[in-house]
């Protein structure tokens, strides 16, 4: 660990900060500031963190346990006080300015806190702090390096923004707004909401390491311009817009998203996770409702642990790579599930894509580990480049209409390893091409079959390879598992239908629907299918 870092800290001069919109500046005499060394221990909630004699600060990757506070400020409306160095009050707005560890408790009905500590290292431990600001932030980082708001155990800490925001730049537009990299932990509890505007903004990196934090706001719920790094906590976010967003517009390298554990539950009107650059999901829970796409990603989206559930969306998951080693995906979409393409996305069908269906490249889906389920309207599994299954589980429940297919990629689409059953509408089914080393079929049944009918593959020996039972009606599927080769001979049964298929190659086909026959069935009247026309079924 670190050595503390030292700094004796002088008495800063009384700020006279214009901060729009949290009320006028009280009279001199109902503010009090004491310049004594703090001696007053918190409460019982953090009696381990008792204030020192100086004003220390530590890195907040050092700080695991209630950090000791060197400062401790009381808020009130009647007159904050501040017991220690490196804070001063004026009226509602209490400034810090000095690098330190600072105890913050009461609360202010129309206020501020500000912190403006130029290279600053700030803690603020916060134990049962409440404060409501008309018109700007709640909490404003105006100048630090980083800034840590510490949650004490047991403590129920609000910060509030109401009505518009007056900053005359517009740039303070969030309850809790930093110009600096912000991080929260701890194991109390923090309540953010903006009737207006924002919940939390870093215009750095914004970290949450632990604790229970809840976010309702008019606009974006957490956002961070170089990144959101979500490690662990229970968080829940309700927006009007992004629940989590990161987007840096200079560097195509930054505005990222981290989720590497943690329970969350997000629910956004715009997307539940939206990131200019990538978004990476390496554990925790997360629960995700949004009113466009569950999770967006400008960059590629890597998923390769965790549980990641997105009950409603418009399109699930869309990103102009998709990359699923590991973890279990739940999709529930009412236009594509499974989406990778490197510009605005469109629906309707074949004819969306463009007259050549040509593949984008660098554009892909790759499903190599974990469990995805996908339960469309749309497109089930959609690349506007190549698709690939080299392990894991795909199970798909696709639209019931014919204008879209289960699977629908514009370059290459192989199997080589892993299971996919893929069910839906069979006037647009597409099946894998040629490169596929892993036995594959499509098979399109003579009538559709009702939704919660299981579809099983079993091998010439009556071993069940793989079942499935889709969700609503289909009429075509396709139908891959580990054992089938070249060669073998493999029965389908749903409902009344039993049927052998025998392959003379990995892939097989009684028959694509539409232009989309599929690269490398079988059967039919082409090569590739008996899709639309065109060799090797849509081209």
């Amino acid at each position: 660990m670190k050595m503390k870092k030292l700094i004796c800290c002088l008495l800063a001069l009384a700020l006279c900060l214009a901060l729009m919109g949290c009320g006028s500046a009280a009279a001199a005499d109902t503010s009090t500031q004491k310049t004594t060394a703090a001696t007053t221990t918190p409460s019982s909630q953090t009696a381990d963190a008792s204030p020192s004699t100086s004003n220390d600060s530590a890195s907040e990757d050092e700080i695991e346990e209630t950090p000791e506070a060197g400062t401790v400020i009381t808020l009130s409306d009647s007159g904050s006080t501040v017991e220690g160095s490196g804070a001063a009050v004026d009226g509602s707005t209490v400034t810090i300015t000095a690098e330190g560890t600072y105890l913050i408790r009461g609360s202010l009905t129309d206020g501020q806190l500000t912190v403006d500590a130029e290279d600053a290292k700030v803690i603020l431990v916060l134990d049962g702090a409440e404060i409501t600001c008309k018109g700007s932030a709640a909490l404003y980082v105006a100048e630090a390096d980083k800034v840590t708001l510490f949650l004490t155990e047991g403590s129920k800490n609000v910060l509030t923004s109401t009505g518009e925001f007056t900053d005359p730049e517009g740039k303070i537009d969030a309850a809790v707004f930093s110009k600096d990299d912000l991080t929260i932990k701890g194991s109390g509890t923090l309540t953010v909401s903006s009737d207006a505007g924002h919940g939390v903004v870093s215009k750095d990196d914004l970290k949450i390491k632990s604790g229970t934090l809840t976010v309702t706001a008019a606009k974006k719920g957490l956002s961070g311009s170089d990144s959101v790094e979500i490690e662990g906590g229970n968080i829940t976010v309700t927006s009007g817009k992004d629940a989590l967003h990161a987007e840096n517009s200079d560097d195509a390298a930054l505005g990222n998203v981290l989720i590497s554990g943690g329970t969350l539950d997000l629910t956004g009107g715009s997307d539940g996770v939206d990131a200019s650059g990538n978004v990476t999901v390496e554990g925790g829970s997360l629960t995700i409702s949004a009113a466009d796409d569950g999770i967006h990603a400008d960059g590629t989206l890597t998923v390769s642990g965790g549980s990641l559930t997105v009950a409603k969306s418009y399109e699930g998951l869309e990103a102009s790579a998709i990359d699923i080693s590991g973890g279990s995906v739940d999709v529930t979409a009412s236009d594509d599930g499974l989406n990778a393409t490197s510009g605005s996305s469109s629906s309707g069908g074949w004819w969306s894509k463009g007259g050549d269906f040509a593949a984008q490249s660098g554009v892909y889906i790759r499903v190599s580990g974990g469990t995805v389920t996908v339960n469309a309207g749309g497109d089930g599994v959609d690349s506007n480049g190549d698709l690939y299954i080299t392990g894991g589980e795909l199970y798909v429940s696709g639209p019931t209409n014919s204008g879209n297919g289960a699977i629908d990629y514009n370059g290459e689409g192989s199997v080589t390893g892993g299971i996919v059953v893929a069910a839906g509408a069979a006037g647009m089914a597409e099946n894998f091409g040629a490169s596929s080393t892993q036995g594959v079929i499509l098979y399109n049944f003579s009538s559709a079959q009702s939704g919660g009918t299981a579809v099983t593959l079993t091998d010439s020996s009556g071993n069940v390879l793989v079942s499935f039972t889709p969700e609503k009606n289909f009429q075509s599927v396709v139908i891959s598992a580990p054992g089938m080769t070249s060669g073998g001979s493999y029965t389908i049964r749903c409902g009344s239908v039993s049927e052998t298929v025998t392959l003379s190659s990995t892939t097989w086909s009684n028959g694509g629907g539409g232009m989309m026959g599929g690269h490398g069935g079988q059967n039919g009247n082409f090569p590739g299918g008996q899709g639309g026309g065109f060799p090797g079924g849509r081209r």
